[in-house]
């Protein structure tokens, strides 16, 4: 009975120094996506914006993994179609 006791103590012992180990700190919160301004650089009609806008918005968020990633595709996108982008 001993010998059971000292086990239980030394194994409550072990798995309170064990839990201490496994705490984390919380991960940092992602920045916030940045505003993005478009000019249209070929004379795009407002539809033709909205078009080009909602494609590149949806190509985006097909193929970006974060909102930098995303702000990257979509930039690449709409100046291809005649935009710049800041």
């Amino acid at each position: 009975m001993r010998d059971f006791a000292a086990l239980s103590a030394a194994l409550l012992l072990t798995l309170g120094a064990l839990s201490g180990c496994a705490r984390q700190e919380p991960a940092p919160a992602p920045a916030p996506p940045r505003a993005l301004t478009i000019h249209a650089e070929r004379g795009q009609s407002q539809t033709q914006q909205d078009r080009d806008k909602s494609d590149c918005q949806s190509i985006a968020s097909g193929q970006a993994t974060s909102s930098e990633g995303w702000a990257q595709t979509f930039t690449s996108c709409m100046t291809a179609r005649g935009y710049s982008v800041q």
